[in-house]
């Protein structure tokens, strides 16, 4: 079965204690994991191999949280399991271990495949996602801000804002202006003021994060963008074209320069091709780059991709050839926060 057909929150599991631990179905079940037939996703839970082969990462994590909370009344997702429950971006591959909240505990039990963090946690901050409970949208990005490195931290709160932001969609103005300023002043109050395990950077990440990332790779780059040194650039700035409205990722007012960040879904996803062919799209995109440098306030169009931001030296030598002046401290420096960020 195709992985798009497949809904990690829904995909069947199989629970041996339903019927008893030897009971006919239960030795049937451990019989097909040794012939190569299910997966143990956790102990006494199993699906089908087929099924299992036709996840990614993040939805196995899914099913192995799955298998975990179903089994106790008092778990929570949280933190990395909540993240790939939400369908949240990230810079990592989601782990093998499976996070919850457990409001009985006083301190964090961890083993290879399971750590438990101690609650509490408010009725607000549970939300139950296909039987599975989880913590929120809002408090998986505090718990994410909290506990994750930077890149990481801005990803997830980007989507969240976006997604308690903008629910329908891009959107500006005065009302969207102010809802944005409640909810980032909402996320820093729980934060605090405090001087406690990664509240400075959670609060550096909140303040940095904006709804008008459209997906997990803007974020990225935006990141990278500010860590070479680029003036904080404007997101989704629309332009009026002679073919009509175009609106950019980036726009650099410093420079005159629009950032497109060229995600693979652009070209790959039939929906966000609206019908056009692959050789449509980048015919498309070509008028509208062409369109767009004959405007006196845009003097170039900066193209750069994922491997780019896996690599800021590549990205460095884009924006050098654009024009843009790159402080090659900050190149040096962005290189290191990248290998970092991409060692797994």
């Amino acid at each position: 079965m195709p992985l798009l057909d497949l809904d990690p929150l829904t995909v069947p599991l199989s629970f041996a204690a339903t019927h008893g631990a030897q009971s006919h179905e239960a030795r049937g079940l451990r019989r097909a994991v040794a012939a190569g037939q299910v997966v143990r996703v956790r102990r006494g839970v199993f699906v089908e191999q087929s099924t299992w082969d036709a996840l990614d990462a993040r939805a196995r994590l899914v099913l192995r949280t799955r298998a975990v909370v179903l089994g106790s009344a008092c778990w929570v997702a949280s933190h990395g399991s909540a993240v790939a429950l939400h369908d949240l971006p990230r810079v990592e591959q989601a782990a093998d271990r499976v996070s919850v909240v457990d409001a009985r505990r006083a301190s964090t039990r961890t083993s290879a495949t399971l750590r438990i963090r101690p609650g509490p946690l408010r009725d607000e901050e549970v939300v139950v996602l296909s039987d599975v409970r989880v913590t929120s949208l809002e408090r998986t990005a505090l718990d994410v801000a909290l506990t994750a490195p930077f890149a990481d931290a801005v990803m997830c709160v980007d989507a969240a804002l976006r997604r308690l932001v903008l629910p329908r969609g891009h959107r500006s103005g005065l009302e969207i202006d102010e809802l944005l300023a409640r909810r980032r002043a909402h996320l820093l109050a729980e934060i605090g003021d405090g001087t406690g395990p990664g509240r400075a950077a959670a609060r550096r990440a909140i303040a940095f994060a904006s709804p008008w990332a459209e997906n997990g790779g803007e974020s990225l780059a935006r990141v990278v963008l500010h860590e070479l040194g680029v003036p904080t650039p404007d997101l989704q700035r629309e332009f009026t074209l002679a073919s009509g409205t175009a609106r950019c990722d980036f726009l650099d007012p410093s420079h005159l320069a629009v950032f497109e960040f060229d995600g693979f879904g652009k070209y790959a996803d039939e929906a966000l091709r609206g019908g056009r062919s692959v050789a449509e799209v980048m015919r498309d995109e070509k008028r509208r780059e062409t369109e767009l440098l004959e405007r006196d306030d845009v003097r170039v169009v900066v193209r750069f991709e994922y491997r780019d931001l896996v690599a800021p030296r590549r990205l460095a030598a884009l924006l050098t050839r654009a024009g843009i002046p790159v402080d090659p401290r900050r190149v040096t420096a962005a290189a290191r926060a990248a290998r970092l960020r991409f060692a797994s």
